[in-house]
């Protein structure tokens, strides 16, 4: 179920026209101004939180975590972009991808969780 469920966030976040608000990781690097540059870095901020709070809701109706981020660890502006800039670096991600997925999969390759024992690697 769960896997069902981010499957369906992923395409709903994939399917976006461009022209919608998704902030692309070549706008993001290459603001225009400087009210872009503030603008992405508050959506970048909006994406961390949803992805707390998504995990916040999984972690209380026992669903599988997207990630593991220890509880007592804030995360701040900083080092959020540096995660989501790091994970758009090891994939090599192009100018059009949305940021919001390279975050999510910055967060998993930071803070990923134990596989529970007899769980293949590489199964997602």
């Amino acid at each position: 179920m769960n896997r069902w469920i981010l499957s369906a966030c992923l395409l709903a976040l994939t399917a976006a026209p461009a022209a919608a608000v998704d902030v692309r990781l070549d706008s993001y690097r290459n603001p225009k101004n400087e009210n872009f540059r503030v603008f992405n870095h508050m959506y970048l901020d909006g994406v961390r939180g949803g992805l707390m709070a998504s995990n916040a809701w999984l972690k209380r109706h026992g669903g599988q975590l997207l990630f593991c981020m220890p509880d007592d660890l804030a995360l701040s502006s900083e080092q959020t972009e540096e995660i989501m800039l790091k994970s758009a670096d090891k994939r090599s991600a192009k100018g059009e991808t949305v940021i919001a997925l390279l975050l999510l999969w910055g967060m998993q390759d930071t803070y990923p969780c134990e596989k529970p024992a007899g769980e293949k690697t590489g199964s997602q």
